[in-house]
């Protein structure tokens, strides 16, 4: 029977109906009759792959003795789901109720077993992809190798056999980048391969390490809490149970629910345990009154910026003050014995080299005060030059004055007159 001539058998037995409901019931019926078609298609498709999987499976071509049986316990589980879900359409094509039927609830149990499977799959996600991609591999060379058998020319060819750069990448690097992102001081190796953890043991590290973990302890101090309630702009938050045992509280939730999902029992740790222990008493008011201690690094931190601070201040008193006695020790030129000393960095001996008095002696000048003396000293020496200069121009001066008046003197005499004559 054709489509059309199954829509007009249809459509003559509504025809008590009104226009409306006839047209959406049509439609109805029509989308259901392609629906049928598309199933049609489909199950020809699965019967052709499945004819080839049972040929292949007589033939002994796939093992599966060997396999995942978890894979296996799923595929049998969902082919049963599949058919019991067949068979209530095949019920609803007949008019038959499935109410109370035994399918159903056949159905249910085996919806929720799949469901459970699922975080199981998932943690033999990564054997499964291996297997799969090693059968590809394999297949690809067979193929590889069918299709190259008769052509000598293509093995015997030297450029076939050269080298893969893509190898030479480090197929581990994006498991190193990922690692080397956390630079919080904790360390996390690539789950790849083995590495060796080499732990810095150094004196700088241990204490870095100590102040870290000592300045996380006063945070979480009630003493910090308390001025930051007592300080702080926000509304004050008070709950009868406390932080961290809410956080405890939360956290057992969290663990419950996650041992009723994968029907697993998850160990405690000592530390853990010891945890939970004190949490589940009532708090000792008495207890935190040693909260100083955890604040003590804060302190010290304190004292220290304090102690740096002070330190450059009399770092910066103590070379003003130098400078300044320098200063006058250099314009007291009175003493001859202490300016010869500074020149020649000598040490004066008292009582013939046996006591020599330390007080005597000075530090050795900077770079500003050897300056100042060599500035000071060619000061003096230009200063002689210009004087002893100045007196050889008055004598040359002199002369030339004492020959001019001699020679007009010689020019007035009778003698010279009469020899011009």
């Amino acid at each position: 029977m054709s489509e059309n001539s199954l829509i007009n058998n249809i459509s003559e037995e509504i025809k008590d109906n009104n226009s409306s409901s006839q047209e959406n019931n049509i439609n109805e019926i029509s989308k259901f009759i392609k629906l049928i078609n598309e199933l049609k298609l489909k199950i020809k498709e699965v019967k052709e792959q499945l004819s080839s999987i049972t040929s292949r499976v007589k033939n002994h071509e796939i093992k599966t003795n060997q396999g995942i049986s978890l894979l296996e316990i799923k595929y049998h589980t969902l082919l049963e789901y599949i058919t019991s879900l067949t068979f209530i359409i095949y019920m609803k094509l007949n008019g038959q109720s499935i109410q109370n039927h035994p399918v159903v609830e056949n159905l249910i149990e085996l919806r929720v077993v799949l469901e459970k499977l699922k975080p199981l799959e998932q943690k033999l996600k990564y054997q499964i992809d291996k297997l799969i991609r090693a059968t590809i591999i394999n297949d690809d060379d067979d193929v590889k190798l069918s299709s190259t058998s008769g052509n000598s020319l293509a093995l015997s060819n030297p450029l076939s056999f050269k080298p893969n750069p893509q190898d030479l990448v480090s197929k581990t690097e994006d498991s190193n980048d990922a690692a080397d992102v956390n630079n919080n001081g904790i360390y996390k190796a690539p789950k790849l391969a083995p590495v060796h953890f080499e732990e810095d043991t150094g004196a700088k590290f241990k204490r870095e390490k100590e102040e870290l973990r000592l300045l996380s302890r006063a945070s979480k101090s009630r003493l910090i809490k308390d001025l930051i309630d007592e300080y702080d702009d926000r509304p004050e938050e008070s709950t009868l149970v406390g932080s961290s045992q809410k956080d405890d509280n939360t956290e057992l939730e969290e663990r419950l629910r996650y041992e009723e999902e994968n029907f697993i029992r998850l160990s405690l740790s000592k530390k853990e345990l010891k945890r939970l222990k004190k949490n589940t008493t009532f708090e000792d008011e008495f207890e935190n009154l040693n909260d100083f201690n955890d604040v003590a690094i804060l302190h010290k931190d304190v004292e220290a910026s304090e102690k740096e601070r002070t330190n450059v201040l009399n770092k910066r008193n103590l070379r003003r003050e130098s400078f300044r006695r320098q200063d006058i020790s250099d314009d007291n030129d009175d003493d001859v014995e202490v300016l010869s000393s500074k020149r020649n960095g000598k040490k004066k001996e008292l009582f013939d080299g046996l006591i020599s008095d330390p007080s005597q002696f000075r530090k050795r000048n900077n770079k500003f005060q050897t300056a100042k003396k060599n500035f000071k000293r060619q000061k003096q020496l230009y200063s002689s030059s210009l004087t002893s200069s100045f007196i050889n121009w008055l004598f040359l001066n002199k002369i030339s004055i004492s020959l001019e008046t001699l020679l007009i003197k010689i020019m007035q005499t009778k003698e010279f007159t009469r020899l011009n004559l």
